[in-house]
Parts: C-alpha cells; sequence; structure tokens
C-alpha cells in the first residue's frame, strides 16, 4: 500500500499522532509579532523546498505536514537506508479536511512557535491531547517573545559564569551589552577592538556584523540602525579567535524539569552562517589537546546549564527542544576558553536531526548533516553526481558509509538537505 495513503488508516489508530511543521523563519515572525507574517520569497522557498525534515525527528506513528508530498520512490529510498518514516500530510489540505480536523492527535510540533504559527495552525489544536491543551506553548503570550531573545541567553551566561567559576570559561568583563545607540557600540569598540553585534531576535548567523578596530563604516551602520529601527536594541560582544562551534541540546517539559539530549558540533561559513552538523559528537580527527580540554570542561559545562536553565524561565513557560550554542575560542595568551551561551535557541534545531540521525550510523561511521543553496537545478545534479561517486552502503539497518539526500532533489530546487557518511579507522573516530 502507498505508504502516503496511511495517514487514513490513522483515523482509527489508539496512538495518537504527534503533527510536525517546518517553519525555520520562526524567530523573524516573532520580532514581527503579527499573526499574518510572512516571510521573504526566498525563505519561504527554503521552508517549501525542505519541508520534510522534521520527518527524522518523528517516529512512524507521527504526521509531517508539509508543502509538497515527497514521492513514494523518494520515501522508499530513506526507508532501504534504514529510516522508519512518519506519514505526510498537505498543510493545505490538513486544514481544511474535516476528517484530518477531527483526527485525535497528540501535540503540535511546529519548528519553532510564534504568532503567526500559532494562528496558522489553530484549526488543529482542538483535537490535541490534554498533554498539549495545558501545555505553556498551546498559546502565545508575552514571554515566549522574551525566551527568543538573545538579551535571554545573556541573563543565562550570566548565571553560568556566577555559579561555574572557572579561568576556563568566558571572562565577566567579555559579558555582552545591550546597546540602543551607536554612540554605545563604539565605545565598546574602543574597549575591546574588533567587535560583534547580533540583532537581539535573529538565527543561523543572521542577523550578525563584525567590526574592526577603529572601523564603522556606511554600510555596518546602516544595517544596525535597521536592527535597532525594527527590535529596538542590539547585542555587542568581543570578537573571539574561534576553534570549534558546539551544541547542547535540552528538552523543557514546561514543569520545571529540563532534559539533557546530546551534544552536536557544527560547521560555519567566515561569516558566521550555519552550513551543516557533525552527526557523531565531535569532528573526526580532532587536536587531541581540544578533545582532552573538551573531555575535562563538557560534563561541568552540562551539569551548570542544566541547573541554570532548570530555574529559569525557559523550564517553565516553554515546552520543547532547546539548543544552546557554545564556542571554544583561544584568549589572547592562547589558551583555550569556552564561551558556554552565545545564544539559545527556542525551537528545534539541525543539532536535533542530528541527534536522530546519530542513531542511523553504523558503528565506526561517522558523517556530516548539510544544507545546500544554490541555483534552480544544481542540487539535483549534485545528488546524481554523489550517488555515483559515493553510493550509500547499508548493513544491518545502519548506514556504513556513503551519500543519502534527506530532502527531494528535485529539478528546480535551489535548498537541499543531505549526509554524507565515512567510516573511520579504529582509533580516529
Amino acid at each position: 500500500m502507498n505508504r502516503l495513503r496511511m495517514v487514513r488508516i490513522r483515523y482509527f489508530c489508539e496512538m495518537n499522532p504527534d503533527l510536525y511543521y517546518f517553519n525555520p523563519t520562526c524567530e523573524l515572525a516573532v520580532v514581527n509579532g503579527s499573526t499574518n507574517f510572512m516571510a521573504p520569497a526566498h525563505l519561504r522557498r527554503f521552508e517549501n523546498e525542505v519541508s520534510i525534515l522534521p520527518a527524522f525527528l518523528g517516529n512512524a506513528e507521527d504526521i509531517v505536514l508539509v508543502d509538497q508530498l515527497p514521492s513514494a520512490e523518494f520515501c522508499d529510498q530513506l526507508e532501504m537506508a534504514g529510516f522508519s518514516l512518519p506519514s505526510f500530510q498537505s498543510l493545505d489540505s490538513a486544514l481544511c479536511d474535516p476528517d484530518f480536523l477531527s483526527l485525535d492527535k497528540g501535540f503540535l510540533f511546529p519548528w519553532g512557535w510564534s504568532p503567526a504559527a500559532h494562528k496558522l495552525l489553530s484549526p488543529l489544536k482542538p483535537g490535541c491531547c490534554p498533554e498539549f491543551q495545558n501545555s505553556p506553548v498551546a498559546n502565545w503570550n508575552n514571554m515566549h517573545r522574551e525566551l527568543y531573545s538573545r538579551k535571554s541567553a545573556i541573563d543565562i551566561l550570566k548565571n553560568i559564569l556566577f555559579d561555574c567559576k572557572s579561568d576556563d570559561l568566558l571572562s565577566f568583563n567579555d559579558l555582552p551589552e545591550i546597546c540602543t545607540t551607536h554612540e554605545q557600540i563604539i565605545e565598546l569598540q574602543k574597549l575591546w577592538g574588533k567587535i560583534v553585534v547580533k540583532a537581539p531576535w535573529s538565527s543561523s548567523g543572521r542577523g550578525l556584523q563584525v567590526l574592526r578596530p577603529n572601523e564603522y563604516n556606511r554600510t555596518n551602520r546602516q544595517v544596525i540602525s535597521g536592527f535597532l529601527k525594527q527590535q529596538g536594541f542590539v547585542v555587542c560582544g568581543p570578537w573571539h579567535q574561534k576553534i570549534l562551534d558546539f551544541s547542547l541540546q535540552f528538552f523543557s517539559f514546561g514543569n520545571g524539569k529540563i532534559e539533557f539530549r546530546g551534544l552536536t558540533t557544527f560547521s560555519t561559513d567566515l561569516n558566521g552562517h550555519y552550513m551543516g552538523t557533525f552527526i557523531q559528537e565531535l569532528p573526526p580527527k580532532l587536536q587531541l589537546e581540544l578533545k582532552e580540554f573538551l573531555d575535562h570542561k563538557l560534563p561541568e559545562l552540562k551539569r551548570f546549564l542544566l541547573q541554570v536553565l532548570s530555574l529559569s524561565q525557559y523550564s517553565s513557560a516553554y515546552y520543547g527542544w532547546l539548543g544552546v550554542d557554545a564556542i571554544v575560542y583561544k584568549s589572547e595568551n592562547g589558551n583555550l576558553k569556552i564561551h558556554p551561551c552565545l545564544e539559545i535557541n527556542c525551537r528545534f534545531t539541525m543539532g536535533a536531526i542530528a541527534l536522530r540521525l546519530r542513531d542511523h550510523l553504523s558503528q565506526g561511521s561517522t558523517g556530516e548533516f548539510r544544507i545546500m543553496y544554490g541555483k534552480e537545478g544544481d542540487f539535483a545534479q549534485f545528488c546524481e553526481g554523489m550517488k555515483v561517486r559515493e553510493p550509500l552502503i547499508v548493513e544491518s539497518g545502519k548506514i556504513v558509509k556513503g551519500f543519502l539526500p534527506l530532502t527531494p532533489p528535485l529539478p528546480g530546487c535551489v535548498f537541499g538537505a543531505w549526509i554524507k557518511i565515512v567510516d573511520v579507522p579504529k582509533g580516529l573516530l
């Protein structure tokens, strides 16, 4: 039976499916505040072309709401690679189909909540389970807006540094500051030299300006003026000589309980924009000094983050995944240090997907999960070539090595997601 029709059968199943929906522009929607927010065209295209990504977060009994149903052939390829996929349902039909609306459901899991997401998904809410109806994300309130802000991340950072006094962490003298004028930014530039200016609400390395010492040009001023006008303030901090990006993934149950889900490391381009996530905890062939440093410091950092988050609004005013982004950097004297909380992603992250992908790798294999952006047809052409050069090898339901697209490589796509897996010689993983 075509698995795309299986959603109809689930109407009669005792297990209530969770519903997933991919809206990675949620931060933009939060700062906009309108229930009718519409993202820019190229970002809407991103949401459309990789809308099946939550399939790697859900379970076989769940449903992913998508703009375009993936083909049975594509789903078969993923299932042959060992994935037990949820069902897929057209978002438009789901919102107007009386049978689907009356289906008993579990939780609604958009990529992230916003006033616009609540309005869009509101027809689905009455059929959700009591646990969702009583959760802190069942309705939008002003506290949720603050949880998405980098200002809240600064508050968490202060508490971490206060509780975990360590020379291996960011110094109090380097705490980011809130600025509302260009003059305040210039004063911090004089203090720190090279600085990073960030919009309060943004994601994946966007909303970021790097100012070199004694340089504040017209373009910088125009972009930062836009941040100040639209969002009211910016967050400024010293630039650090970054060695490694990593993220600690948590889950908040909305009742004061926070659970640690795993560690992921990821790659960015020269401008700090997200490129991909390593599927295993650490990149292969990591320098021994850095690995030993992380082995020593991460258990302590995880413990303090868990403690601070559990006492914060993130544990009581939110239900869902949290990703705390951090870096390892070199100080001026060449010592390794950790910035333990660059920002908090109050939503699903690509790191959450990487954690689920990790379960599908054969022991001794590693790889990277990547997002691609190119011209029309580039992703399809790239996938065709990679399938030939790096054929997928699966043993006992686990991926040993090879290339696999995670989103349909349709001819007109400019966006796509894929993984490349390698088997690593013993001792190097």
